[in-house]
């Protein structure tokens, strides 16, 4: 059977952090995990303790989770053969006898279309090669005054949106949760693939001018800056 692509949600702040492993061999999604609780205690040897990375099959309830689990998405694919699935509505109900039941994601594959609240878990880390940032799951609210030039610029101008990103994160400081630092966010990742040569052509650019042209464009809906 051929790999499944599962999806993954966590604080967007953990975006810079799981790019940058990305460029090494693996990367740990799960690294701030925090307290150990009842799920990862009642976890079978190779998962105990929190060592684990957890995904949704269906990327609608992955997308559900977002109040919980933050608004940074992330996919990577898996060897159902390989990962444990269970239903989510399994481990909420008693987690020591959804570890107990949990079965390899291949199995619930066989049996026809997956249960739309299926997980899937595997020790950590993944393998870089396999992992993708998309767009984070922003909108107006959390946006702020950024919305509008996210929406007008992250898609249609590649390299004034990387532009873009880095004067957001200065005026982001250290604020990782606001608007700043979640527009950034949303100009650094899309859904589509960027070009293979956008970093040379963001290098070559002249910031001032790219900016200058852009704000002025979006001079009704640009936030104060």
């Amino acid at each position: 059977m051929s790999r499944v692509t599962v999806h993954h949600l966590t604080p967007v702040r953990r975006l810079p952090l799981i790019e940058l492993d990305g460029l090494r061999t693996r990367v740990d999604l799960s690294g701030r995990l925090g307290p150990v609780e009842a799920f990862d205690l009642a976890a079978p040897a190779a998962f105990a303790r929190g060592k684990r990375v957890s995904g949704w099959w269906s990327e609608e309830h992955a997308l559900a989770q977002v109040a919980t689990l933050g608004r940074g998405h992330v996919s990577y694919s898996v060897d159902p053969a390989r990962v444990l699935a269970m239903r989510a509505s399994e481990r909420e109900a008693d987690v020591e006898r959804a570890w107990a039941t949990a079965r390899p994601l291949a199995a619930w594959l066989a049996e026809g279309e997956a249960p739309a609240d299926l997980e899937v878990h595997q020790p950590l880390p993944v393998r870089a090669k396999h992992v993708r940032l998309h767009a984070p799951i922003v909108d107006d609210g959390s946006l702020g005054d950024w919305a509008p030039l996210v929406a007008g610029v992250s898609d249609q101008d590649r390299v004034a949106a990387k532009l873009l990103m880095h004067l957001a994160l200065g005026l982001a400081a250290d604020d990782l949760d606001g608007p700043a630092f979640l527009a950034a966010a949303a100009f650094a990742w899309r859904d589509e693939p960027d070009a293979a040569d956008l970093s040379r052509r963001v290098g070559l650019a002249d910031p001032e001018a790219v900016l200058t042209a852009v704000l002025a464009e979006q001079r009704t809906s640009a936030p104060a800056i």
